[in-house]
């Protein structure tokens, strides 16, 4: 009888290889989702609170006087104002933060949380260029969030004001 010659079946070391590689692909995008969804899981209420804090800005803003009733034509506090009792028009605004938090409900946040204003006169015809304060009637009031010193919000509006 003859024997016949049999083989044994299986990967070749390049195969292995390849399905070694692939798998560990596959496992370090997984971690890597898992992460992401940890950090978003984990940020999501502060970029809720910055962006509160910064919603609630702006209402404080829009309530404000435009000008100063009794002085027209001053930009910034006014003689015998002070930050942030005495502030009654949205130029009083400007180079204010708050460093203790409180919206306009009476809610306070924790120390952590800082607010800063930046009111500025700007061009008519483009609003980024700033001009002198107080030589145009269009105003843009920014608004910065910080949490421990860090901004985590900023935005714009832009204000008429009376002339």
């Amino acid at each position: 009888m003859s024997r016949r010659a049999t083989s044994v079946g299986g990967f070749t070391y390049v195969e292995v290889l390849l399905a070694v590689v692939i798998l560990a692909g596959a496992v370090a995008s997984m971690g890597l989702v898992l992460e992401q969804s940890r950090t978003i899981g984990t940020d999501a209420p502060r970029i809720a609170t910055a962006d509160y804090l910064l919603r609630d800005g702006f209402a404080w803003v829009r309530m404000l006087a435009r000008s100063d009733p009794t002085s027209p034509g001053t930009f910034g506090l006014e003689a015998g104002e002070v930050a942030p009792d005495g502030i009654d028009d949205v130029d009083d605004l400007d180079g204010l933060i708050e460093t203790q938090v409180v919206d306009r409900s009476g809610e306070m946040f924790g120390a952590e949380w800082s607010r800063k204003f930046a009111v500025s006169s700007v061009d008519l015809t483009d609003p980024r260029v700033t001009v002198a304060a107080g030589s145009t009637a269009l105003l843009r009031v920014t608004i910065a969030v910080r949490l421990r010193g860090i901004d985590v919000a900023e935005d714009y509006a832009l204000l008429w004001r009376p002339q």
